[in-house]
């Protein structure tokens, strides 16, 4: 494990599967880490994907959801397989690793006094790939959820599902067998769910969670023409095979992507899935691309309505305005 620390901040990173499993700001934890990292009857256990293993906190995925096109694991090998550190400093690190599409660099920092985690991936593609951001949160009692209204919610079969599976609505309202219910608030009840949000695609772009039992406010950013579709993973306790067995709970992962949401590799290279039906790509073509990222934790508890870059952070709240300290040059 690697750490990390600067003043207000501290981090781990595990070289050996390229997750992120802790993350504290302020005194506080911000990501989520599986509970059973530290089982050994989980961790010798050959049949259970690493990615699954060693779920925990934030990590990439290249490409995302399941690889039936390079037949490689899930998540692709940026979760699953070890990375080569090629710096590491007390606040900050670049590693680097092999794609069966090219290949990925990883940049991490902390800044004294920042209450985010910035995190560039460099990716040089030989082939199109779809990438995602897989970042991870525990509220305790639920939350509320504030991001610029989105202009297509979509379900997909579930294996506990809240909401009904397989539709699409325009904004946070969505069917349920039980009625319209908004998005926005977080389900209390045991489920397995999955929702993706298309929305604006040029700009920062930006997604908050105000937790109840915690008392503040986690924010994640990004570069909305690079990961236009947000999906939301919601589970709660209704997984029950290994490794899970009942014992994720309260998670909402907040995983910025361009990709076909949970249409798999194939149907995100061949530019025909729901997500491309609204007009979003759903991979990253040949090239060169830099992918800023950003993961906040504000000590009060937030709805946002705007986000401004500066020379630090603008936000637009119920409350009144909020600044924010933060290298607006992360997103340049």
């Amino acid at each position: 494990m690697i750490r990390l620390a600067a003043r207000g901040i501290r981090a781990a990173w595990e070289p050996s599967s390229g997750h992120l499993p802790e993350l504290e700001i302020g005194g506080a934890p911000v990501l989520h880490a599986a509970p059973w990292r530290d089982d050994p009857a989980i961790q010798a256990d050959a049949s259970i994907p690493v990615v699954n293993r060693r779920l925990g906190g934030t990590f990439t995925c290249a490409p995302f959801g399941a690889d039936d096109a390079d037949h490689g694991p899930p998540h692709g090998l940026t979760a699953n397989a070890p990375w080569t550190v090629t710096r590491a400093a007390p606040s900050a690190l670049n590693a680097r690793r092999a794609l069966p599409r090219g290949r990925i660099e990883a940049r991490i920092a902390l800044r004294d006094g920042h209450p985010a985690l910035y995190q560039t991936h460099v990716l040089e593609l030989e082939a199109p790939c779809s990438f995602a951001h897989h970042p991870m949160i525990h509220a305790a009692r639920g939350g509320r959820l504030s991001a610029p209204t989105p202009r297509a919610s979509l379900t997909w079969q579930a294996d506990a599902p809240v909401f009904a599976p397989d539709q699409r609505a325009e904004g946070w309202v969505l069917p349920t067998p039980d009625g319209p219910r908004d998005l926005r608030d977080l389900p209390a009840d045991p489920h397995e769910e999955f929702v993706a949000l298309t929305g604006p695609a040029t700009g920062v772009g930006w997604t908050a969670l105000s937790r109840h039992a915690e008392g503040d406010t986690i924010l994640i950013l990004r570069r909305a023409e690079q990961l236009p579709l947000t999906m939301l993973w919601l589970s709660n306790g209704a997984r029950t095979a290994p490794p899970w067995n009942g014992r994720f709970r309260n998670v909402l992962g907040i995983e910025h992507a361009t990709c076909a949401g949970a249409e798999g590799t194939v149907a995100a290279l061949s530019g025909r899935s729901r997500v491309a039906a609204e007009g979003l790509p759903t991979a990253l073509p040949p090239g060169r691309h830099v992918i800023p990222h950003a993961i906040l934790r504000l000590p009060e508890p937030l709805e946002i309505t705007t986000v401004e870059l500066g020379p630090d952070l603008i936000l637009g709240t119920e409350a009144g305005p909020r600044t924010v300290p933060f290298d607006g040059g992360h997103f340049a």
